[in-house]
């Protein structure tokens, strides 16, 4: 499963391609991830409240899950938010994706502003119990798996109408094969507001 490029990274390589740095800072597109900032010591997950966080929703078609137009769905959405000067500070960058079919996963890049002209901004609120997976994207139907688990195991309310995931990806595949590692932090709503 290839995941294609992060906000960070496309802009970075459009400054390349421009000139404006050289090809030695594109090797640092992505910062190392460390896991243990999605565990809070006790536990092997940490929960994270969002109140009315903002994103700039767009969308990419799929196959069997498998994103076809990520690319250009991180274009359009990194034009508006770099035109409207929304950018989200660097340590506070987020990318989530999350399936809505197998033909079909809504995008959302995070973004400083709550409004961004062209562009539909989602507010995100709600409590998430939140996991960090290492290894490749084959083993993606069995780690929701276990987040199905550690939900049911961890809270006595689930959400009525089923279980709803994000998945955000720290790093760039480029930067994970540079680092060794592949994370996936997978993100369970477990609180309906």
């Amino acid at each position: 499963l290839r995941i294609a490029n992060t906000p960070s990274r496309v802009a970075r390589r459009q400054q390349v391609t421009r000139g404006l740095i050289d090809n030695e800072a594109m090797d640092e597109c992505c910062p190392k991830f460390d896991p243990s900032s999605f565990t809070d010591g006790k536990n092997s997950f940490k929960l994270i409240t969002w109140n009315e966080k903002p994103f700039v929703k767009d969308g990419t078609w799929c196959f069997f899950y498998v994103p076809l137009t990520f690319g250009r769905a991180m274009s359009r959405a990194l034009k508006r938010i770099t035109d409207a000067g929304a950018e989200s500070p660097k340590d506070e960058m987020m990318v989530l994706s999350e399936c809505i079919s197998p033909w079909y996963s809504d995008v959302y890049v995070s973004v400083a502003k709550e409004e961004v002209d062209g562009a539909e901004v989602e507010k995100i609120s709600g409590t998430f119990l939140s996991k960090a997976f290492e290894g490749d994207y084959s083993n993606m139907g069995k780690w929701v798996e276990e987040m199905k688990g550690l939900v049911a195991e961890e809270t006595v309310e689930r959400p009525a109408l089923g279980l709803k995931m994000y998945f955000y990806y720290p790093t760039c595949p480029k930067c994970a094969k540079k680092y060794g590692k592949n994370y996936v932090i997978i993100m369970a709503k477990i609180s309906r507001e």
